[in-house]
């Protein structure tokens, strides 16, 4: 067997056992974020379910769109960590070394990491221009829709509910809803010019028309509360209609948010904000290929001492790329900048880093030739 053959084999193997670990290691670290993004999304939920800002029965399904727009992040954490421990794994075992000394560069192990991590960009572009997008706006619709069933969510018997403006509060006691019929009814409202008010019934029911919804009081009983003396003025009604009030604005279909627009929008709209919203979604999955690559020199560390520079300098390292890119973004959106050529300057620039830092890890113990190049 021939010298170059054996060569061949030997990268063969090299290159099979990385990917390998690349794989296994990517798989383990997505389904734990898997895991735990949909508990923080809950918990979040949890926090404006108890302020009674939207029902405890959505929670499940705001939590899957929150989980799916959030998508690139966890592809983007995954695939940075990924490729963080492999070769910090490499490093600790000694295994780095012995590569080296077989003539594999450095180099080599950036374009593997290239090979791998250019499926992974291809799938974070397309999560954040048709995915996240899609996700965010039904969350947005979902909201909407609960929104307009708010006046539903105040019929809860036995329970004062209070409605969105704060001048209404309801409470029924019993309630049915085949044939609408409520009893022991109480409702307090405020007047616009401040008086309260207070009427009781002990039946009545509750019908919607029109797309608004109202207590039909029998017999009802209302209190006038501003009299100033001590005498409460009562008014007695054969029947009573309450209407419920909600500070609900319908959506507007005409001015979709920027960020539940579609690649397609935002290229009609053509103006400042989408510009800063295409420039945003490129430069995500721009962001998780350039931090893949920077990560390979930084993660070569053969010394005890220096592998704490594993864990530090890649989140100082993004820390200052990701505000670059946002800053940038800030100019093209108020108009300072009128292209978004200037964002990909960036990215080059970092990809200059990372080969520039790849490059110094060819040096053997500083002398500036190496064979291993």
């Amino acid at each position: 067997m021939t010298k170059s053959r054996i060569q061949r084999r030997r990268i063969m193997l090299v290159k099979k056992i990385f990917y390998r670990e690349l794989v296994s290691n990517a798989s383990k670290i997505f389904i734990i974020l898997v895991a735990i993004l949909p508990i923080t999304e809950l918990f979040k939920l949890l926090n404006q379910a108890a302020a009674g800002s939207i029902p405890t029965v959505t929670l499940v399904t705001l939590m899957i769109y929150g989980t799916i727009a959030s998508f690139p992040m966890i592809l983007t954490i995954a695939c940075f960590l990924t490729v963080v421990m492999t070769l910090n794994r490499y490093c600790k075992d000694q295994e780095f070394a012995i590569w080296l000394s077989s003539g594999i560069s450095p180099f080599y192990w950036l374009r593997q990491v290239m090979y791998f991590i250019i499926p992974m960009t291809i799938i974070c572009a397309i999560s954040t221009m048709y995915i996240t997008p899609w996700a965010t706006a039904k969350s947005e619709e979902y909201a909407d829709y609960l929104s307009k069933q708010q006046t539903a969510m105040l019929i809860s018997p036995g329970v004062f509910k209070e409605n969105g403006t704060g001048d209404q509060v309801f409470y029924l006691e019993k309630y049915s809803i085949t044939p609408s019929y409520a009893q022991n009814i109480f409702i307090q409202y405020t007047e616009p010019n401040g008086s309260p008010f207070n009427i009781t019934a002990q039946a009545g029911r509750v019908e919607t028309q029109d797309g608004i919804s109202s207590v039909i009081l029998k017999n009802a009983h209302r209190y006038d509360l501003s009299n100033k003396d001590e005498n409460i003025l009562e008014l007695n009604f054969d029947e009573f209609k309450a209407s419920i009030k909600v500070d609900y604005k319908p959506r507007d279909k005409s001015n979709v948010g920027i960020s539940t627009s579609t690649i397609q929008q935002l290229l009609k709209k053509n103006n400042n904000n989408a510009k800063a919203e295409i420039s945003w979604r490129i430069s995500i999955a721009a962001m998780m290929f350039v931090m893949a690559l920077l990560v390979v020199p930084i993660s070569i560390q053969i010394g005890r001492v220096q592998n704490s520079i594993v864990f530090i300098m890649p989140l100082i390292m993004y820390g200052v790329y990701e505000n670059s890119i946002l800053t940038i973004n800030g100019y093209i959106n108020s108009g300072a900048l009128s292209s978004m050529a200037y964002v990909f300057i960036v990215h080059i620039v970092m990809i200059m880093i990372a080969i520039g830092l790849t490059y110094m890890k060819t040096f053997p113990k500083g002398y500036f030739r190496s064979k291993n190049k």
